[in-house]
């Protein structure tokens, strides 16, 4: 009685424990019936797995020129869809938004955000449907201009809209530039 009792309760709790994931199995039996083999029928995975936030700051001392780039998780995600040992795999790579902070002399000469959206008219809508903001950088200064480069991209791929950022520090205007393609050889 004892048992039967225990093996019920653990019966229990193993079927129990499994409802509560996400993961979806099927039983395979072989067709001579000489085993059964548990298969993985679908899988999902966040990328980065928990949203975070990254801030760089850039300082050019001899300018007195602070700058801030802010790259933010979002809680909207690009999926992409594959299959794997027989398994369906889902990755949904998280979109993110830039924020942008110049300051001269703790004056703020800048304070923006980017999001992909912004740049739609430089791609066709099917692209940003497959799109992530991958991440915008400080490339360097030159006189009064401030270059800075930024990518927007379907995950894991070279599919991509990279662009420049100029900011001009005498009339404070921000101005895009869509870099151009580079020819494959």
């Amino acid at each position: 009685m004892r048992n039967n009792t225990l093996i019920l309760t653990l019966a229990f709790l193993f079927f129990a424990c499994n409802s509560h994931t996400e993961k979806k199995a099927t039983i395979i039996q072989t067709a001579d019936n000489s085993g059964v083999t548990l298969v993985n029928k679908k899988s999902e995975r966040f990328i980065p797995e928990t949203k975070k936030t990254e801030k760089f700051d850039t300082i050019i001392a001899d300018r007195k020129i602070h700058i801030t780039i802010k790259r933010t998780d979002l809680d909207s995600y690009v999926i992409n869809e594959y299959e794997e040992n027989g398994n369906k795999q889902i990755d949904k790579y998280r979109d993110a938004e830039i924020s942008l902070t110049i300051k001269r002399n703790s004056q703020i000469l800048l304070d923006t955000i980017f999001i992909k959206k912004q740049f739609s008219k430089y791609a066709d809508n099917g692209f940003m449907d497959i799109a992530i903001f991958h991440n915008y950088w400080f490339n360097k200064l030159d006189k009064d201009k401030i270059e800075f480069f930024g990518s927007i991209s379907k995950p894991e791929t070279d599919y991509a809209i990279d662009f420049y950022h100029y900011f001009d520090l005498t009339n404070r205007k921000l101005t895009f530039i869509q870099k151009p393609e580079e020819d494959e050889e």
